[in-house]
């Protein structure tokens, strides 16, 4: 007697919302929150003017795309071991997308 095929791992539905989700979040609100934290850091108590805030905004706005390009390679490597197929496809597009959207002025017209 044959056995059935079944499939092991996520259901289709779940990787297309967990894909659908990582989107926003990977592309726009981890490299938010990175920046935000390290711009906070120049705002420290005691500023004098002495341009220790614009640095750390600039080491800032470097730092924002080096966390969202990391995060996304660590959720598409790990999310493909565990059997996801949109997931991974989607953590590694999310870091481009937003700023691809933004910068192609379909938003604008």
């Amino acid at each position: 007697m044959t056995s059935i095929p079944v499939r092991i791992g996520p259901s289709r539905p779940k990787d297309a919302a967990l894909a659908l989700l990582s989107l926003p979040l990977l592309g726009a609100v981890l490299p938010f929150v990175a920046f935000f934290l390290v711009a906070c850091l120049g705002n420290i108590p005691g500023y004098d003017g002495d341009g220790r805030g614009w640095a750390f905004l600039g080491i800032g706005m470097l730092a924002a795309p080096v966390v969202a390009l990391a995060a996304g390679l660590v959720v598409a490597f790990r999310s493909r071991r565990s059997g996801y197929r949109f997931l991974p496809v989607a953590a590694g597009l999310a870091p481009f997308a937003l700023p691809a959207v933004l910068s192609s002025g379909v938003l604008w017209r």
